[in-house]
């Protein structure tokens, strides 16, 4: 812009001196037209240069600084840029670190816990508050295994251990319901399966076994006694879909879109033991893996659709 200026500057000066001995309406046009000429020539140069100082700012942003820009030619702004960068860098690093050490820590002490509990439920019946003991280690126990699910989601855990692959529908489907069935056999409540026997697609079977079997538990939780519980897949060009039927209260429309979300726990859920985690886990596990799962309900029930890549 300086060297703008000057040119202006130098082109008026001429232009004054020459009109003292040419009065001639063709000076102004020229004159006109050389100011017109270094405003253009400054203007592109100026765009150049933005774009230049763009372009560097983009390339240290994505980390390309040390093998693209010599140390020698950063400016003072992309210098601080850079450390500042590092500096945020090194402190995300350290609270990723610290959730991973946590989750671990939290999900070893909920494995730990569960030999002790399981041996306090089988003296109950020894004590004559066996069934306040047994309500309350229960509780215990499930609160221990809500905190394990929530620090696989906040650890990053999932990321780290999945391991996709192709793998049986069927045996998915009867490792769920083969958790499940105890649950379900209490509230007489029958599960019914229709999945091709040959049907398969790409996914983590332990993992992707606890997100449906989250799916299947919410069903039997908010299903009546004595009801069906529908399973039922089938395969198209791109994915797998896996439906799972209940005939439950139903989740009002509103809530739909919150049912995902950690903690959340809708109307028809405060008569029901839970924290809202199950259905957070499940969404976690199915997008790590580059799956999907949805839901909707009404007046007959929930259906709840999850959708595995073939490939």
């Amino acid at each position: 812009m300086i060297v703008c200026a000057v040119a202006i500057v130098i082109l008026s000066a001429s232009f004054f001196v020459l009109w003292q001995y040419f009065e001639s309406p063709w000076l102004i046009v020229g004159y006109i037209l050389a100011i017109l000429a270094v405003c253009a020539v400054a203007f592109v140069r100026e765009r150049r240069k933005n774009r230049r100082i763009l372009d560097r700012f983009e390339r240290i942003l994505g980390g390309e600084s040390a093998d693209h820009i010599a140390d020698e030619h950063l400016t003072p702004t992309e210098r601080r840029l850079i450390t500042r960068l590092c500096e945020l860098e090194t402190r995300e690093a350290k609270v990723r670190n610290g959730y991973r050490n946590i989750s671990s820590l939290v999900a070893d002490i909920a494995h730990q816990s569960k030999t002790p509990l399981s041996s306090i439920l089988m003296y109950t019946e020894m004590s004559e508050h066996g069934e306040i003991i047994r309500a309350q280690t229960e509780k215990l126990t499930f609160l221990m295994e809500s905190l394990t699910k929530l620090a696989k989601c906040e650890g990053g855990l999932i990321a780290e251990n999945l391991a996709p692959k192709e793998n049986s529908v069927k045996e998915l489907i009867r490792q769920v319901i083969e958790a499940g069935y105890t649950a379900a056999d209490a509230k007489s409540i029958e599960i019914r399966c229709d999945v091709p026997d040959d049907l398969t697609a790409v996914f983590d079977l332990r993992w992707t076994a606890e997100a449906v079997g989250n799916i299947l538990d919410n069903a039997v939780k908010y299903s009546p006694d004595r009801c069906e519980i529908t399973i039922s897949a089938c395969a198209y060009d791109m994915f797998v879909r896996i439906d799972i039927a209940d005939h439950g209260a139903g989740i009002p429309e509103d809530e739909l879109c919150h049912i995902w979300k950690r903690f959340y726990r809708g109307k028809n859920a405060e008569h029901h033991s839970g924290v809202g985690i199950g259905l957070y886990l499940t969404a976690n596990i199915l997008n790590t893996e580059g799956a999907r799962v949805s839901a909707k309900s009404d007046e007959n029930g929930s259906i709840f659709t999850v959708y595995l890549p073939k490939t």
